[in-house]
């Protein structure tokens, strides 16, 4: 038998009350004292996994009971301890990887100093799968609404970070974007990445500090912060525009979904997990959805590789390319569009394509 441990944390309100009812009406700095007191603990048993080469798998997630300002908030120490004992848990279960969801990858240098606390259990930040089903979901989403790949201005919202720096990357190596804008507000990081893309691939891409001037003419738009969300505004977006927004809390304003019906808004780094297995864990998904920073954990427990992946600031193309080969061989595979926790209709994407062919004519 194969086991993993993989870290969930609520993202906000709604989050706690989906799982502590009682928590509902209750004042946040209430709340939020409480999720400090509660440690770390088993939040649901995972079974039904088979692996391709015939043994069994399970798991369990571990519930970090902090909201991600507090995961980025409070002293770093503290942040640590409980990932400690989230990670200590794990291992009495027998895990023998861990997965780190959520904002727990982002403390301590991007997880190598929890990885550092306890080096015989291997982990990872699920952040090499994520950013391959966000490439694959914006691709598929982008032929469905008819946005040619080639000719289209891409803007990467997190452009330094891991998720964000590979996207660019890959559409740059592919030759599918005409221009590519790096948007992020740490101008030296993002002429690193800049460098690095034109290094590898030849392209130039733009830099922006401004997430309003950066995305203003784009066609395609991949959003992958650990902002506290809500940073992508309605009045932003190109009309017929794509966006794949990767970020938990999402970055894109939930009122985009009311406003500018004549834009694209997808959920990135969702996989649909293989048929039999039950996460038992209410995330707000459909039965069978899982993030994809779960399914990189889960697959390299199946696959029996059992070993420290997608771990610090920097991803390996190679990694995102490898694990999502292997996710698909142990029975992954992409989940379909959401749109603020709705699945995306035949409607909406008519609309979108009507909104897009008529700015198209205008121009």
């Amino acid at each position: 038998m194969r086991r993993f441990g993989f870290f969930v944390h609520p993202l906000d309100m709604r989050d706690v009350v989906r799982i502590a009812p009682q928590s509902k009406g209750k004042r946040l700095p209430l709340v939020e004292k409480i999720l400090e007191w509660t440690p770390a603990h088993e939040v649901a048993y995972i079974q039904g996994l088979k692996c391709a080469d015939g043994e069994d798998a399970e798991g369990w997630f571990i519930g970090i009971p902090l909201l991600p300002k507090q995961i980025t908030g409070l002293p770093k120490e503290f942040v640590l301890k409980r990932l400690y004992e989230g990670a200590l848990l794990a291992k009495e279960r027998g895990a023998q990887i861990l997965g780190l969801g959520g904002y727990t990858s982002v403390i301590g240098k991007g997880g190598i100093e929890l990885a550092e606390m306890l080096p015989e259990l291997p982990m990872t930040s699920g952040n090499s799968c994520t950013t391959a089903a966000a490439i694959d979901a914006t691709a598929r989403a982008a032929e469905r609404i008819g946005i040619d790949l080639a000719s289209a201005k891409v803007a990467v919202v997190g452009g330094s970070g891991s998720i964000g720096a590979v996207c660019a990357k890959v559409f740059a190596a592919n030759e599918q974007a005409a221009e590519i804008t790096l948007i992020a507000r740490n101008q030296i990081r993002l002429e690193k990445v800049a460098n690095e893309i034109h290094e590898e691939t030849g392209k130039t891409v733009l830099t922006n500090n401004s997430v309003q001037d950066g995305i203003k003419d784009a066609d395609i738009i991949i959003s992958a912060t650990s902002s506290s969300g809500d940073i992508i505004k309605a009045e932003y977006i190109k009309s017929g525009a794509l966006i794949c927004d990767v970020s938990l809390p999402h970055d894109v304003c939930r009122d985009v979904a009311t406003k500018r019906p004549d834009v694209l808004v997808i959920e990135g780094g969702l996989m649909q997990v293989p048929e039999g297995v039950d996460l038992n864990y209410d995330f707000g998904f459909d039965p069978g959805i899982a993030l994809a920073c779960m399914a990189e954990t889960m697959t390299l427990c199946m696959e029996g590789r059992f070993e420290t992946y997608s771990i610090g600031r920097g991803l390996q193309l190679e990694k995102v390319r490898e694990i999502y080969s292997m996710a698909k061989r142990q029975g992954f595979s992409l989940a379909g569009f959401r749109s603020f926790e709705r699945l995306v209709t035949d409607e909406m994407i008519e609309k979108v394509i009507k909104a897009k062919n008529t700015a198209e004519v205008q121009e």
